[in-house]
């Protein structure tokens, strides 16, 4: 229920792997696009879903469910909402005063940590979720059996299930992923106040700022529902920046601020999700000519050196940009001495990634 990016994706997915949906979106142009995509794998409406995935906005979910759970009396409904326990507590609610209360066990709120830049059904991908955390959050009536089951499922789409309760999800979701979400907005707004050209913007700034591109009418109701979970690490950052502006930015408060920062960027998992790793950088200047980057590439590849990560930037005003490519650290003289003597012109540093 619902044909946008996410819920497009499961479909594909499903019918990748031999099976048949049924899409419903009260969109006309979404519910089009999605049909098409499905060809001949679309589940006759006389057959009942054996999975029902709620792939609606957050606001909108609790009528969703509940109206899932109340036309198929023998399907396990899912949600992929951004927030957990204001959903599950409302959909018990909306149980409750449907007399539909005994149901309540056969929704099971989970949650993809997947998406793009790209929204609705022409942007889905049946490899979306391959490699990615999916969280799975149980309430307190549903059984193993439907964990199990939800959890299958979950690994068919080619992602990892995280179980984890609804409370946790939400304080962690908004730790990693909505207060980022409202810092970035927050830099991105004061740019408003400058006057001026920014033509001294680097990538730190774009870095920064990327996830303000972010549609406002799907954050505002994701923000509102979790502002609970929210609030207390607003609060640390505010209280972070204050102890800094009343110490007046003196050399030892702003160490001790930076030190925290390496120390926390410790904790993210790095690649594939494994404890993050100390690979070697080298920043190669690259002509903004076709067929630049892929000759980069296959001079990467003839020595046999693969490219863990990689970022690029753009110099303004300049017909060059630069290119950092993160390699294993014991490849790294490699590649520089391979690269230096075909001409291109490198920098080494270092990231973990």
């Amino acid at each position: 229920v619902g044909a946008g990016l996410i819920g497009t994706s499961i479909a594909l997915r499903v019918v990748k792997n031999g099976g048949a949906v049924r899409l419903l979106d009260t969109d006309p142009g979404n519910q089009r696009i999605a049909n098409q995509l499905m060809g001949s794998s679309l589940l006759p409406k006389e057959l009942p879903a054996e999975v029902i995935v709620a792939a609606a906005p957050v606001d909108a979910l609790p009528e969703v469910i509940c109206g899932a759970l109340q036309s198929n009396p023998h399907s396990i409904v899912i949600d992929i909402g951004s927030v957990k326990t204001k959903v599950i507590d409302e959909v018990w609610t909306k149980l409750d005063e449907m007399s539909l209360r005994s149901e309540f066990s056969r929704y099971l709120p989970t949650h993809p940590m997947a998406g793009r830049e790209l929204a609705g059904p022409s942007g889905a991908r049946s490899d979306l979720f391959e490699g990615r955390a999916w969280a799975i959050t149980p309430h307190h009536e549903n059984g193993a059996e439907s964990v199990a089951k939800v959890g299958d499922f979950v690994a068919t789409m080619g992602a990892t299930g995280y179980l984890m309760s609804p409370n946790e999800h939400d304080n962690q979701v908004a730790l990693t992923s909505h207060l980022p979400q409202i810092l970035a907005s927050a830099l991105a707004g004061s740019l408003t106040n400058w006057s001026g050209t920014l033509n001294l913007a680097g990538q730190g700034l774009r870095d920064m700022t990327r996830l303000a591109h972010s549609e406002p009418s799907v954050w505002g109701p994701i923000i509102e529902a979790n502002g609970e979970a929210l609030a207390p690490w607003l609060d640390l950052i505010f209280k972070s920046i204050n102890e800094l502006k009343d110490k007046k930015y003196n050399r030892e408060a702003v160490l001790s601020f930076m030190e925290a920062g390496n120390s926390g960027l410790r904790r993210i998992p790095g690649k594939h999700g494994g404890v993050s790793r100390d690979y070697g950088a080298l920043s190669v200047v690259i002509p903004d000519r076709a067929g630049q980057l892929a000759a980069l590439f296959n001079h990467c590849a003839d020595v046999e050196i693969n490219i863990e990560d990689l970022r690029m930037e753009h110099s303004p005003g300049q017909e060059t940009g630069l290119i950092t490519l993160y390699v294993q650290s014991s490849d790294l003289s490699t590649l520089e001495n391979h690269l230096s003597t075909l001409g291109w012109h490198c920098t080494i540093g270092s990231k973990n990634i």
